[in-house]
């Protein structure tokens, strides 16, 4: 970082809508691989981001001031596809549904992905979902239909 000055690097401004938008968790130890699997596994360049706590899950529990924020971003970014990623060991989850075990979370979580994937549908919105776990040290991403 240059501390004599307050500028940044200049990066190009690219004034067009992909048409993508990708919905995760806040939780940073899946952040970074969740970007990576965007970019390099479904091939998504650029998106809109929605991160927030739980991801998608307001979906689903249809929020209504998200549901708000999302449907202006559909209209106003002509919003085509989107990518829905929940992850095991979610800290939302397991804060409003701390009697569930992990096993029944995960279900839980999946379900969830499923109405999402469903509200999506019915606003004519191409969707995908995947669930992010950890074997051993690497995060893997498993698509939910």
């Amino acid at each position: 970082m240059n501390r004599a000055s307050n500028e940044f690097k200049k990066r190009k401004f690219v004034n067009v809508f992909s048409g993508n938008l990708a919905i995760f968790c806040s939780d940073e130890r899946f952040v970074e691989a969740t970007i990576d699997f965007l970019k390099e596994d479904l091939e998504i360049k650029t998106c809109d981001l929605v991160v927030v706590a739980g991801g998608p899950v307001f979906i689903a529990q249809k929020e209504s001031s998200l549901i708000e924020r999302l449907e202006l971003l559909i209209n106003f970014h002509q919003i085509k596809k989107i990518i829905l990623i929940s992850h095991e060991n979610c800290g939302y989850y397991k804060h409003f549904y701390p009697e569930l075990s992990s096993q029944n979370l995960e279900k839980f979580q999946v379900e969830d992905l499923r109405k999402s994937l469903n509200f999506l549908k019915e606003k004519g919105i191409e969707g995908y979902a995947f669930f992010a776990y950890t074997e051993k040290d690497q995060i893997f991403f498993r698509e939910i239909k």
